[in-house]
């Protein structure tokens, strides 16, 4: 029977030999401990610049046995210090203990002891959670990749993704995230127009310093397609720099609109989906030009041939 793992995927380490990582890194560089049941926090002290985390355990360790938390990349390439915090499943950090973590780190003066902070969260849960706890460090900057607003039903009915959440409570602290943020120096939220729910709780963060940029096609992973190849480390130095606008994200995800498989399949889906044939031909002659994938030869031979026959349609008729 052959191997379904495909020959490139990263070796997924055990979570024993992943904590026992998280805790030498920790050792070395700042600590690494538990939060409650349901957290991790892993601090790493270098520059005088801070990036605060919020991502999942189970989404690191399945990245491979090199992996590190989202952000960690600007935190090799540019010194920065890092506050990770790591959730075991989808605890939407709402935990007391965490929220005395924050309320301690708040009392000693953490955040003040850095001439920046930014706060990052990919995701419904892990933006909610950067937006959110975002008030814990007034100034500071956020960015936040398709975050929920909220689950409490009476401010967000719309959703209904997350029913298992829906018994967590988000009328207490760090609860509505739009709230959060309004003592952020600036709040950038990314997110798909195209995905109707993301939209819908982007649409409720109207704070006077935030700023909705839209990245169509980018789906309900967006974090998946700016991680790689350094798009998301240039957002985060664009951020940190008083750079980030919606022409500069523009220009950071350029290449990645013209030349990623996944986001031109994505758009050549919704093309079709749409029933344009004229669009639907132009994506799929740029993603054959970018990648050389055989879907883009066989989609674009079989919509020329569509509008071949509409073309011969009306010449019939017109007879």
């Amino acid at each position: 029977m052959p191997d379904p793992t495909p020959a490139n995927a990263p070796t997924r380490p055990t979570r024993a030999d992943w904590q026992a990582r998280m805790v030498e890194i920790g050792k070395m560089h700042g600590f690494f401990e538990r939060l409650g049941a349901d957290h991790h926090a892993l601090y790493v002290q270098e520059g005088n610049t801070l990036l605060v985390t919020f991502d999942e355990v189970a989404r690191v360790i399945d990245k491979g046995e090199d992996a590190l938390p989202v952000g960690f990349e600007a935190v090799k390439k540019r010194e920065w210090s890092m506050l990770s915090i790591l959730a075991e499943g989808r605890s939407w950090f709402r935990d007391p203990g965490l929220y005395r973590f924050f309320d301690k780190l708040v009392d000693e003066g953490f955040f003040d002891s850095f001439d920046k902070v930014i706060f990052l969260g990919a995701g419904p849960m892990c933006g909610h959670a950067a937006a959110a706890f975002s008030v814990t460090a007034p100034g500071a900057k956020v960015l936040a990749l398709s975050p929920a607003a909220t689950l409490d039903r009476a401010a967000a009915p719309f959703e209904l993704r997350f029913r298992a959440a829906w018994r967590k409570t988000f009328t207490d602290r760090y609860g509505y995230a739009p709230d959060m943020v309004e003592g952020a120096s600036q709040a950038f939220i990314v997110y798909d127009p195209l995905e109707v729910l993301d939209a819908a709780h982007a649409a409720l963060f109207r704070a006077k310093t935030t700023q909705r940029l839209r990245f169509r096609g980018g789906g309900a992973d967006i974090l998946s397609l700016l991680e790689p190849h350094r798009n998301l480390d240039r957002m985060l130095k664009a951020t940190a720099n008083n750079r980030m606008t919606p022409l500069r994200f523009a220009q950071i995800t350029r290449r990645l609109r013209q030349s990623n498989r996944r986001y031109l399949l994505s758009l050549l889906a919704r093309a079709e989906e749409r029933g344009g044939l004229k669009l639907a031909a132009i994506v799929a002659r740029r993603g054959l030009d970018a990648t050389g994938a055989p879907h883009f030869a066989r989609r674009l031979s079989a919509i020329e041939a569509k509008m071949t026959g509409a073309r011969d349609q009306v010449a019939v008729a017109g007879e």
